[in-house]
């Protein structure tokens, strides 16, 4: 399927974001989102590193960080260039100071960013435009996780279909640890109560019910590969 693709501009997302997204997936608690799983591989690879302080570029609505706030380790600050969504993100976690508006390929936006242990980057970099000068924004040393899909959509202008794609679009950028991939849930909304209702519905659709169990084919359902790496030394 070939998308129309939009403006990579702060009113498309703000737009966006006042919208939430398809099916409401912007508004979800984190733990319904289907972003949750990728959400998970991201905060076990910040502890496997044991990082403590994150700075988040292109933070959204604040669901990662709200589930950074609730783990109770981690000292936290994001921003994004869509103001509707650190408006959000303020809102759905209660800390307006950890939230800034700024762009990602403006170096004043990682003013103190060496004090942060990693930079996290989910879901952003398939967004912008020239997304290897963003990276190269980000300071020497610092421990880089970040996602890019498998699957395309009217935002992206770009995906990825194999792990040596993703190494040889970012691999320049970053001294690259692993790549792992995470699976897309079938439903935005993961919550027990949604799945068991979706699955009550197909369960005269075998194709279907097998999606929605998580037996899909990665290929039909989409998934993440989440980059885990470092910024080299120059």
């Amino acid at each position: 399927m070939s998308f129309e693709k939009l403006d990579q501009t702060p009113a498309t997302y703000d737009n966006l974001f006042v919208s939430g997204g398809d099916r409401g997936v912007f508004d979800l608690h984190y733990r319904n989102s289907c972003y949750f799983p990728m959400f998970q591989q991201v905060e076990r690879i910040l502890r496997r590193h044991g990082c403590r302080s994150v700075l988040e570029v292109g933070c959204g609505t604040g669901a990662f960080a709200h589930l950074l706030l609730d783990k109770g380790r981690y000292h936290y600050r994001g921003f994004d260039f869509s103001s509707e969504a650190v408006k959000r993100a303020r809102i759905r976690t209660g800390e307006p100071n950890l939230f800034f508006q700024a762009d990602a390929a403006d170096p004043n936006s990682y003013s103190g960013s060496q004090s942060f242990d990693a930079i996290v980057c989910t879901e952003v970099l398939e967004h912008v435009p020239d997304d290897i000068a963003v990276i190269s924004q980000w300071p020497a040393g610092s421990r880089i996780i970040a996602t890019v899909p498998s699957f395309d959509s009217a935002y992206h202008l770009r995906y990825f279909t194999r792990v040596a794609q993703v190494e040889n679009r970012y691999g320049g950028s970053i001294a690259i640890d692993n790549i792992s991939r995470i699976k897309k849930p079938f439903l935005v909304d993961i919550s027990l109560r949604n799945r068991l209702r979706e699955i009550r519905w197909a369960r005269y659709r075998p194709a279907l019910l097998k999606k929605l169990l998580g037996l899909g084919r990665w290929e039909d359902v989409g998934y993440w590969f989440v980059i885990d790496g470092l910024v080299p030394d120059l």
